[in-house]
């Protein structure tokens, strides 16, 4: 997953890129600033079927010039694929089909968890915390990608 950094070499000035972190109920989004530093959640889909899913987020996504994807990839502890990372990878070919926009897999171990542990220590209640926890880890993934970018550069 490392060898797809340079996603972001490829965008204009006016580009940014949409993280997204896919479950089976709900699809998280988060979008990057221009100037591909900061990462803010914007919503929370409910997952109604791929097709349908797809033109969800291209409402959601409608005001952004976008120029790519970074995509949560569940991978098992031991390094290997499970159900939820093929459905991801599914996910993933139907996006770029319909968006015809770059889309690279970054490593999500343990977002949700780091996310939700986060916001308990901010005393968030766990109902709150259900409502904003997809938009958040997606949000999450992204500011990964954007810092390793920045890092390695």
């Amino acid at each position: 997953m490392n060898n797809q950094i340079n996603l972001i070499d490829g965008l204009n000035t006016s580009q940014i890129l949409v993280g997204l972190d896919l479950g089976t109920k709900t699809i998280g989004v988060a979008v990057s600033d221009k100037l591909k530093i900061i990462a803010s959640p914007i919503t929370t889909i409910e997952r109604r079927g791929i097709k349908k899913d797809l033109l969800r987020l291209k409402e959601v996504l409608i005001e952004y010039d976008i120029g790519g994807f970074v995509m949560g990839l569940p991978i098992s502890l031991n390094n290997l694929e499970n159900k939820q990372s093929k459905l991801v990878m599914n996910f993933k070919e139907e996006l770029i089909n319909f968006f015809n926009k770059s889309t690279v897999l970054w490593d999500e171990r343990f977002s949700t968890d780091v996310i939700f542990k986060e916001m308990r220590k901010l005393n968030i209640s766990k109902t709150k915390i259900k409502k904003k926890l997809d938009q958040q880890s997606a949000s999450y993934i992204l500011q990964g990608y954007l810092d390793r970018y920045r890092n390695s550069n």
